[in-house]
């Protein structure tokens, strides 16, 4: 075998072994994200919210018993949301995305629904996970 075949040999067994452990490693990564941080909103609080609440990472709404949470990030370039009485709509402030009460996407740039966050019932109020 002449050396230039040798060579080409040689590089192209690094680069797929290379491409091997990349997708190993970033296999291994995804693995241990950490967990979901679990935040506790009491019921009183919702209610003194008047039925939405603004959290720091999360929006909780209520709609008669239903509850609705979603992530505060707006799906197109993560800005916190906020809310306009005006409209009754949840808006980005940066690039005017709307969405309404339940998390669908009206207007904008974001062209995504809200993320909707899990939460389970408790005798006190709504646990969240948050991410």
């Amino acid at each position: 075998m002449n050396s230039k075949k040798r060579k080409f040999l040689s590089f192209f067994s690094l680069g797929v072994l290379g491409f091997l452990t990349y997708g190993v490693f970033k296999n291994l990564s995804s693995l241990s994200s950490p967990p979901p941080k679990k935040v506790m909103v009491l019921f009183e609080e919702i209610e003194k919210a008047k039925d939405i609440l603004f959290k720091e990472n999360f929006i909780v709404i209520k709609t008669g018993t239903n509850f609705k949470v979603f992530s505060r990030k707006c799906p197109h370039l993560g800005c916190l949301l906020s809310y306009s009485l005006e409209e009754g709509l949840i808006v980005c402030p940066c690039h005017q995305s709307k969405f309404n009460l339940y998390g669908k996407f009206l207007s904008g740039p974001a062209k995504k629904d809200l993320t909707t966050l899990n939460y389970r019932l408790t005798y006190q109020g709504l646990e969240v996970e948050v991410f």
